[in-house]
């Protein structure tokens, strides 16, 4: 301490040199246990990535070398139709994300309330999210055929069979079905992680002013798990938005006008011709970056309206 009450300099200058990096001995442990995670995203996703970026601005077939063409790609991504129908098809995905939250947040609130059947509830109730997406589909598929399941209860009640796996807007809603039933589960579980940090406390005192459960939950449970609520809001969007599996399992074959764009991003690279690598890449990074400010604005309006809540 120096006359005056405070601080030396050579103690301020240790201070500081203690919030610096140093490499003391040990130090790179925990950075060396973390390298082999980092190459693998660095390979795998931050050199894919920027490989992708290089490839938008070329025109590249599996029989011609990478050419560059600057914006050309871009350019023909706005003027394709399909591009535009096919992410008309991908904000229509989107109506899953609400009905996965209410189905999600139900199961969670119906395990949690379940004291004795809780555990095989939870079990049940997560088994489609362990279920192979292939064979989930496959079997969506079957149940949703012109002779399937769905068409003959359809039938019983002398209604005319409905084409679920060629005609819009079944289509899609047959996708989104698959999507559903695999993802609430997964969901469920988030939820039940959130349910357990909302206090007891106030939940009690809620019902000692005479709350009911409906009141309880909207004046205590939702405000608590808001931020589970909008974690699973915006990942399930952006799954939702790059969906491919359940679409090319289960309306294969329909028009490509009838999906969204990651399949329509997988025909022009591997279906159509000689596969256009360079305008698949720029139609993928138009999709990122819609999914980027889509996320973005989603996280304003979220905490817009928890910042207006009571």
């Amino acid at each position: 301490m120096s006359a005056t009450g405070g601080p030396t300099a050579d103690a301020l200058a240790g201070a500081s040199a203690r919030g610096r990096f140093s490499l003391r001995p040990g130090s790179l442990t925990p950075y060396l246990f973390m390298l082999p995670a980092l190459a693998v995203l660095g390979v795998f996703f931050v050199g894919a990535f920027v490989q992708v970026v290089y490839y938008s601005f070329t025109t590249y077939t599996a029989f011609s070398p990478p050419e560059f063409v600057g914006l050309d790609n871009y350019r023909r991504v706005l003027e394709d139709e399909r591009f535009w129908w096919c992410l008309l098809n991908s904000f229509i995905y989107l109506l899953v994300t609400p009905a996965l939250i209410l189905i999600s947040l139900a199961a969670a609130l119906i395990v949690r309330h379940s004291i004795r059947t809780g555990r095989w509830l939870r079990l049940l109730f997560f088994l489609p999210v362990v279920t192979p997406t292939i064979v989930a589909a496959v079997a969506w598929r079957l149940l949703f055929e012109d002779q399937g399941l769905i068409n003959s209860i359809i039938a019983l009640a002398g209604l005319d069979p409905i084409g679920w796996l060629t005609q819009r807007p079944w289509t899609l809603i047959t996708a989104m079905t698959v999507t559903l039933w695999k993802g609430f589960g997964f969901y469920m579980m988030i939820f039940i992680a959130g349910l357990l940090a909302v206090p007891k406390e106030l939940e009690e005192a809620c019902s000692l002013d005479g709350a009911g459960p409906v009141r309880s939950f909207f004046a205590v449970v939702l405000p608590t798990i808001w931020p589970v609520v909008v974690l699973v809001g915006i990942i399930s969007s952006i799954s939702a938005l790059k969906v491919f599996d359940e679409l090319f399992v289960t309306i294969k074959g329909t028009p490509i006008e009838h999906q969204t764009v990651v399949p329509l991003v997988y025909e022009v690279a591997f279906v159509q011709g000689t596969g256009d690598f360079g305008l698949a890449c720029a139609m993928g990074l138009v999709l990122f970056a819609i999914i980027l400010v889509f996320s973005v604005v989603n996280l304003r309006l979220t905490g817009a309206v928890k910042g207006g809540r009571p």
